[in-house]
C-alpha cells in the first residue's frame, strides 16, 4: 500500500509542476480519487459483504482495485501539496536575491574558535535552522515554518530558541523534478546573525518569543554540554551522532564520512533510534515486566525523536517501534513488512512531499535491504561457501559428494556474522540505485565500513549520550565518548582512503530502476517464469550502459574545450582518467546579491549573466562529470568567475586555484565565502607552482610572489601540458605582464600548440613578441557576438596575422572549440 501511495504522490507532484502556474488546481484533479473510492466500495468487490470464498466473483480484483484507490488518493494528495509548494515564496526566489529572515534559532550557534583566523577551515561558518520565520525578499514578505541558513560564527554564542535576524543572499539548491518542502528549495547565506526585537514591515513588528520552544532549548543545552566536555572536532561529530546537530560539522569531516560510505551514521536514522529504544526497553524492563515495557520505551523514544526535530528516518523507526510494541501488547506476531508499510503510509499522509525527499527514500529502502539481507544473507553466504569448497575440491581431484558433505549449503545459516554481513550488503544493494540517482555516486566501501561502523556506533551513541548528562555522571563518561568518537573518525579516514568510490554515469532514475529490477530478477532462482523477465532486463541493462561504454572507449584520451560563454572566459579539461578541471567559469552574477553594484569588471548582459548555468554546467553534465578537481580563476572579475556559483550548485569542487588579488568587491567576497561553505581547498597560486591531475599538469607562470597591481595585472598565466600537447592561457594579462613572463621564462619555454588570446582580443594584450614566442597552431579568442567593446580589436587581429598563425578560432563565429589529446597526437573534434 505504501508503494502505491508513493507512486501516486510522485505522479501528483509531477503533475503539480505543470499546474502551479495556473490560478488554482482544476476540479478534475479530484475525479480519480472519487472514481477509485467508488470502485473500492462497489458491491462486486465484496468488501462490504464480509468474507467470501477465494473463488468468489470479484475476489481476485480486490487487490488491484485497492491499489488503484491508493494510487489515486496519493495522486490527489501529491497534486495538492506539490502545487502549494511550487507557489510558495521560497520556490520563486533566485540565487543571489537579497533576503532578510527573522525567526527562532532552532540550533545552538557556538562562539567562533579563538585560534581560527578564517583560513578556509570551515570552522567560522555554521549551518542552522530558523523556525517560525518571517522572510522578506524580492519585494515580498511571507511566513515560512523553517529556513536553513549558513551564517558566520560570532565571538559570543547564540542560544537555541533565541529570536534572531539574518541578512544575506538567497541560494537556490537547484532545479528539482519533484517539488519539495519550503525549506528544501534553498537557504540563506548570511554574513552573521544578531538578536532582534522588532522587524519593520507592512504587517507590523515581529516580537521575540520568550526563550523559544522547550524542546529546542533543551536540545541547545545538551549541545552546549557536549561542546564543553569534548574537543571541538569530536563534539561536532558527537552532536551530529546523537542530537542531529550539524552546525559545526566541518565539510572536510562530512566528506570523509561520505567517501567511506558511512555518512548515514552521522544522520539520525533507524540505527540510532533502535539503539536508544533497545537501551530504554532494557532499562524499563528491570522494573516493568512484560509487553508494557515496550509501550513505555516507545513513549520515551517519542520524546527523543521530537527533541531532535523528527527527521524522516527517525520518524520511520519510531512508527515501526510503535507498531512492534502494539503487536506485542496484543500478543500477535510482528510482521515487519506490514509495520513498515503502515509507517510509510502514515508519513506520506502527514506530508506527501516526503516522497521526493532522498532521506525518506533511502530510509525505507535501507530498512527493506537490512531485513532482506538479515533474513536471506546467511543462506546465500552458505551457498557461496559451499560452491567455493566444491570448486576447490574439484581442482584438487576430490569427489563432489565428499566436498558437499563436509560443508552443506546451510552451514552458515545461523552464523551471527553472516547475518550482519548480509544486512550490510542488503542495505547497500537497496540504497545504491537511489544514491546514484540523487548523488551520482556509489561507494563500494560502504559494505565493510558499515559493518564495522555499526558495531562502533553501538558503543559510541550511549557513551556520547551519557556524556551530555548533568553533573559528575556526564563528566565521567566524557573521556570514553572522546575516545570512541576518535575511533569512528579514524575508521572513516581509513575507508575513505581506499579506492572504492565510483562516480556513476548520469543515466536517469528510470534507468537505475531498471538496473535494480534486473539485479533482483537475476538473484531469484531460475524458473520458467523468471527467465524471460531476466533476459529482458539484461537486454535493457546492456542498452542503458551505453554512456559507460562510451566513457570506457574514451579512456586514456584527454579533452580540452574553450566554451562559447559570450563575453567572458571558460575552458574545461578532462584528464585521461575522466577527471575534470575548469579554467575560469564564465560570466555570471550568481554570487552577487541583488541590489549590490559590482566594483569591477565589464558590465554583463542578461544572457551572459546566466552563462554558468546555461553553458558550463550542461556541458559538463552531458559528458558525465561528477566533480571538479580544480577550479582555476584567472582574476576576480565577474566575466571570469561569475559562473562559479552555478558550478558550486551542480558539482563538488575540491580545489580552487586563485591568484588572491585583493579586490574590494562584494562578488569576490561572496566567492571566497562560498569556497569555505562548500569545503573546497583554496590554493593561492604563484609563479612556479605546479598542480598535476592524472596526465594533466598545470604550471603557474604569473604572478610572482609579492606582485601587486590591479586585477588584470595579477591575472594568472597558466601553461597546461598533456603529453606533448601544450596550452597557454594568459587570462586578461596586459602586454606588460606578457613582457615580464617572456623575460622570466624565455621564448622557447612558451612554445605552445593552442593559445588563448588575452583579454578577449583587447588592444591592451597580445603583443607581437608574445605571439612569435608562443608560435601556436591555433589561436582561440573567447568573445561575445556583437559585444559593446569591439573585441577583438582590429589591431590585435592584425598582429595575429603578422605572426602567421595558421588558424584563428573565434567563439562568437565558430562556437565552442574542443581538442582531443591522445597518445598519437591531438586533433580538433566536435564539441
Amino acid at each position: 500500500m505504501a508503494g502505491a501511495l508513493a507512486a501516486g504522490d510522485a505522479a501528483g507532484l509531477l503533475a503539480s509542476t505543470h499546474l502551479a502556474t495556473g490560478p488554482r488546481s482544476p476540479p478534475t484533479a479530484w475525479l480519480p480519487l472519487a472514481a477509485g473510492l467508488a470502485c473500492l466500495l462497489a458491491g462486486r468487490t465484496g468488501l462490504l459483504a464480509g468474507r467470501r470464498p477465494p473463488d468468489a466473483p470479484g475476489r481476485r480484483a480486490e487487490p488491484a482495485l485497492l491499489a488503484l484507490f491508493v494510487v489515486c488518493a496519493g495522486a490527489a494528495l501529491g497534486l495538492r501539496a506539490g502545487t502549494r509548494a511550487l507557489r510558495g515564496c521560497t520556490a520563486r526566489l533566485e540565487t543571489g536575491t537579497a533576503t532578510v529572515v527573522a525567526g527562532t534559532l532552532l540550533d545552538r550557534l557556538p562562539a567562533r574558535p579563538v585560534d581560527d583566523r578564517d583560513g578556509g577551515s570551515g570552522r567560522s561558518l555554521g549551518r542552522v535552522g530558523l523556525g517560525d520565520a518571517t522572510l522578506v525578499a524580492g519585494g515580498r514578505r511571507c511566513r515560512v515554518a523553517r529556513v536553513r541558513a549558513t551564517v558566520r560564527l560570532g565571538r559570543e554564542p547564540r542560544p537555541a530558541g533565541a529570536r534572531v535576524v539574518a541578512r544575506g543572499a538567497w541560494r537556490a539548491y537547484g532545479p528539482f523534478r519533484l517539488p519539495r518542502s519550503p525549506d528544501g528549495f534553498g537557504g540563506l547565506t548570511a554574513g552573521g546573525i544578531e538578536p532582534v526585537w522588532a522587524l519593520a514591515g507592512d504587517t507590523g513588528p515581529v516580537r521575540p518569543t520568550s526563550g523559544g520552544p522547550l524542546l529546542v532549548r533543551l536540545r541547545g543545552a545538551l549541545a552546549a554540554r557536549l561542546e564543553r566536555r569534548l574537543s571541538p572536532e569530536r563534539a561536532a561529530i558527537g552532536k551530529a551522532l546523537v542530537l542531529a546537530d550539524r552546525v559545526t560539522l566541518e565539510p572536510s569531516a562530512r566528506r570523509r564520512f561520505a567517501d567511506a560510505g558511512i555518512l548515514h551514521l552521522l544522520a539520525i536514522s533507524g540505527l540510532h533510534v533502535g539503539l536508544v529504544a533497545g537501551a530504554l526497553a532494557w532499562l524499563i524492563g528491570l522494573r516493568v515486566p512484560g509487553p508494557r515495557r515496550l509501550a513505555y520505551a516507545a513513549l520515551a523514544v517519542t520524546g527523543y525523536v521530537l527533541l531532535i526535530g523528527a527527521p524522516p528516518a527517525a520518524a520511520r523507526a519510531l512508527l515501526i517501534f510503535w507498531g512492534s510494541a502494539a503487536a506485542a501488547a496484543r500478543g500477535r506476531p510482528r510482521r515487519l513488512a506490514d509495520v513498515a508499510a503502515l509507517a510509510a503510509t502514515t508519513l506520506l499522509l502527514w506530508d506527501p512531499l516526503l516522497v521526493g525527499d532522498p532521506g525518506f527514500q533511502l530510509s525505507f529502502a535501507g530498512f527493506a535491504g537490512v531485513v532482506a539481507g538479515h533474513r536471506h544473507g546467511p543462506a546465500r553466504l552458505g551457498a557461496l561457501r559451499a560452491g567455493w569448497r566444491r570448486a576447490r575440491a574439484a581442482v584438487r581431484g576430490r569427489s563432489r559428494g565428499r566436498a558437499t558433505s563436509t560443508n552443506p549449503p546451510g552451514a552458515a545459516t545461523g552464523s551471527a556474522w553472516a547475518r550482519a554481513l548480509g544486512a550490510s550488503a542488503g542495505a547497500f544493494l537497496a540504497t545504491a540505485p537511489i544514491a546514484a540517482v540523487h548523488f551520482d555516486r556509489i561507494v563500494l566501501a560502504s559494505v565493510p565500513a558499515s559493518l564495522a561502523g555499526t558495531a562502533l556506533v553501538g558503543l559510541t551513541v550511549p557513551a556520547v549520550a551519557l556524556s551530555a548528562l548533568p553533573g559528575p555522571p556526564g563528566e565521567l563518561f566524557a573521556p570514553a565518548g572522546e575516545v570512541l568518537l576518535g575511533s569512528l573518525a579514524a575508521l572513516a579516514d581509513a575507508f575513505a582512503a581506499l579506492p572504492l568510490n565510483w562516480d556513476v554515469p548520469r543515466i536517469g532514475a528510470w534507468s537505475w530502476l531498471a538496473l535494480g529490477a534486473t539485479g533482483v530478477l537475476c538473484l531469484r532462482p531460475p524458473g520458467r517464469r523468471a527467465a524471460p523477465a531476466a533476459v529482458a532486463g539484461a537486454l535493457a541493462c546492456v542498452s542503458l550502459l551505453a554512456p559507460a561504454w562510451s566513457a570506457w572507449r574514451a579512456r586514456g584520451q584527454a579533452l580540452l574545450c574553450t566554451l562559447d560563454v559570450g563575453q567572458g572566459d571558460a575552458a574545461v579539461v578532462r584528464t585521461g582518467r575522466g577527471r575534470w578541471l575548469v579554467l575560469d567559469a564564465g560570466p555570471g552574477t550568481g554570487l552577487l546579491p541583488q541590489g549590490v553594484s559590482r566594483a569591477s569588471g565589464p558590465p554583463l548582459d542578461s544572457r551572459a549573466a546566466r552563462a554558468g548555468r546555461r553553458v558550463l554546467v550542461p556541458f559538463l553534465r552531458a559528458r558525465g562529470a561528477k566533480a571538479i578537481e580544480v577550479l582555476a580563476i584567472s582574476h576576480p572579475h565577474l566575466d571570469h568567475f561569475g559562473g562559479s556559483g552555478a558550478l558550486f550548485d551542480a558539482f563538488r569542487v575540491r580545489h580552487v586555484l586563485d591568484p588572491g588579488v585583493p579586490e574590494p568587491s562584494s562578488a569576490y567576497l561572496g566567492f571566497l565565502a562560498r569556497i569555505r561553505e562548500e569545503g573546497a581547498r583554496w590554493l593561492g597560486a604563484r609563479a612556479g607552482d605546479r598542480v598535476r591531475v592524472d596526465d594533466v599538469e598545470l604550471e603557474v607562470l604569473w604572478p610572482p610572489r609579492g606582485a601587486v597591481g590591479d586585477a588584470n595585472e595579477g591575472s594568472l598565466v597558466l601553461r597546461l601540458t598533456v603529453g606533448r600537447f601544450r596550452y597557454l592561457n594568459s587570462g586578461d594579462a596586459p602586454r606588460s605582464v606578457e613582457s615580464a613572463v617572456l623575460a622570466r621564462h624565455g621564448r622557447e619555454a612558451l612554445a605552445t600548440d593552442l593559445l588563448k588570446i588575452g583579454h578577449h582580443g583587447s588592444r591592451t594584450s597580445t603583443a607581437l613578441e608574445w605571439l612569435r614566442a608562443a608560435r601556436p597552431r591555433i589561436a582561440a579568442i573567447s568573445v561575445g557576438a556583437a559585444n559593446r567593446y569591439g573585441h577583438p580589436h582590429p589591431g590585435t587581429l592584425a598582429r595575429i596575422d603578422s605572426a602567421r598563425i595558421g588558424r584563428v578560432w573565434r567563439t562568437d563565429h565558430e562556437g565552442t572549440l574542443c581538442v582531443a589529446i591522445g597518445r598519437d597526437g591531438w586533433r580538433v573534434v566536435p564539441p
